[in-house]
């Protein structure tokens, strides 16, 4: 009876042990699409690579190609987004903060739970991006293209902020914020 009990044993800690190697490699970033979005040379073209959970803080992606790319749980604190390209990224509990996103495309990302305290969206194109619970607290706004967006449920947002940004009648805002116009 106790040799069939440790055979049992340690099969079930053999299977225990390559389910949990399955599930950590599933939430970990793939490293070749790692290396692709810190090439330089390509300006980091990374469509729809997978930097899930990866710590890319104080990262260089100035014009990066990040469309559709999984981005969720990632660290990019302090990094360089200006001017990427991340439509359609999924950008769910990250943290960005001191991330600079000016000139950034955003459209249509979700950034649901993000951090992006002290970042720097201005000039930013959020259209149609989800940000239920995205902490923006002291995040820079000015020219940032707002018109679509549903910020109702940011957390930190102030009319200071939105003074300067462009919004429309399709902007949904936190209740008491006003609803920015567009200055330019």
């Amino acid at each position: 009876m106790t040799r069939s009990f440790r055979t049992v044993g340690a099969l079930t800690v053999v299977m225990l042990g390559m389910c949990a190697a399955a599930a950590s490699s599933a939430e970990a970033a793939n490293p070749k699409d790692i290396a692709r979005a810190k090439n330089t040379k390509n300006m980091g073209e990374c469509v729809r690579c997978d930097l899930s959970n990866a710590d890319l803080r104080y990262g260089f992606f100035q014009l990066a190609v990040m469309i559709e790319a999984d981005l969720s749980g990632a660290k990019f604190d302090g990094a360089n987004l200006a001017g990427a390209q991340l439509n359609n990224a999924n950008m769910s509990n990250a943290s960005f903060a001191y991330t600079n996103f000016s000139g950034a495309q955003l459209q249509g990302a979700d950034m649901r739970g993000s951090n992006f305290s002290n970042a720097w969206l201005n000039w930013a194109w959020l259209a149609g991006a989800k940000l239920d619970g995205a902490n923006f607290t002291n995040v820079n706004l000015s020219g940032a293209q707002l018109q679509g967006a549903d910020l109702s449920k940011t957390t930190g947002l102030t009319d200071l902020q939105l003074a300067t940004a462009c919004g429309d009648s399709t902007t949904r805002l936190p209740q008491g914020i006003s609803a920015p116009r567009c200055p330019y």
